[in-house]
């Protein structure tokens, strides 16, 4: 059996055909369209729809960043405001006549890891992931914690520091705003009056000061967001997802800040990357649709 799965995103929606055994048979990505004139769910109905012509298709499964109800209503969207305020099922049902499931992304690569990743063993454990914003996802003992409207883990939105004397920026003091890759991006960019791409800024860090610090406070911003969640839920384990987390010395970088904030933080807690990578929140939505369509 085929399945559509989506991976939506502020920068990309991304979007795979999969079998039941989480193979992916293709993949393909569009530009995330500008918010506000409902133009998300119209490019969803459109895919889904082309797909069928090519494939039996038997449901759809969506990784979303949002806070969503067990019911399926979408009480908040970070950066995907189209699908804010609605039950995203209904309309997917009405329009393509297929089932959907879908839940938060962070979710979705929390529930990856603990069903066949690098969580399979933890019972208390965090996925964050790095990107265009920060989002999380929680277990505590073996079970995903969703909080109130489905807003646990929302640590993007996390203030990691301000004062009062500034209040009128302090949007610009969140963990999404300071430790994520596209706000780095757009840092350097600004400083060095360039259009880098992620690869092109760490490439220019080796040798352009100006860049390394920004890294270096990016990295530092990653640090005390992680020690703040660890200090408050305890996890076992705390995975990092996202592109950035293919980067071979991440870890490494983020465990020098976290040993400078409190040298004995890592005796309590692993930090490690999501095994599936930028494919999680595909996996684990699809994981998700099969648990509720069996």
């Amino acid at each position: 059996m085929y399945y559509i799965v989506f991976d939506i995103g502020g920068t990309s929606i991304k979007y795979s055909i999969m079998n039941n055994d989480s193979e992916f048979i293709e993949s393909d990505s569009i530009e995330t369209p500008q918010q506000g004139e409902g133009k998300t769910q119209k490019i969803l109905v459109d895919i889904i729809n082309d797909y069928k012509t090519k494939y039996d298709i038997k449901g759809v499964a969506m990784s979303v960043p949002g806070g969503i109800d067990d019911d399926g209503y979408i009480h908040f969207m970070g950066q995907v405001i189209d699908l804010q305020d609605m039950y995203l099922n209904k309309y997917i049902k009405e329009h393509t006549g297929l089932n959907c499931v879908y839940d938060n992304d962070v979710n979705c690569v929390a529930m990856a890891e603990k069903s066949m990743g690098n969580a399979v063993d933890n019972k208390n454990f965090v996925c964050i992931t790095i990107g265009t914003g920060i989002g999380g996802g929680v277990f505590i003992n073996n079970q995903l914690y969703r909080g109130h409207r489905g807003m646990a883990g929302e640590f993007g939105i996390n203030i990691l520091e301000h004062r009062l004397s500034q209040l009128e920026n302090i949007h610009m003091r969140t963990f999404s705003r300071l430790g994520s890759t596209y706000n780095l991006i757009d840092r350097v960019n600004k400083l060095k009056n360039t259009s880098f791409d992620g690869v092109q800024v760490f490439e220019l860090a080796k040798e352009d000061k100006g860049a390394q610090d920004l890294i270096e406070d990016f990295y530092f911003s990653l640090a005390i967001g992680i020690y703040n969640i660890v200090y408050s839920f305890a996890p076992e384990k705390v995975l990092l997802g996202g592109g950035i987390s293919s980067r071979d010395n991440l870890i490494e970088n983020i465990n020098r800040y976290l040993k400078l904030l409190n040298p004995e933080i890592l005796d309590m807690v692993t930090i490690d990357t999501c095994k599936f990578q930028n494919d999680s929140g595909k996996i684990g939505a699809l994981y998700k649709y099969l648990s509720n369509n069996i």
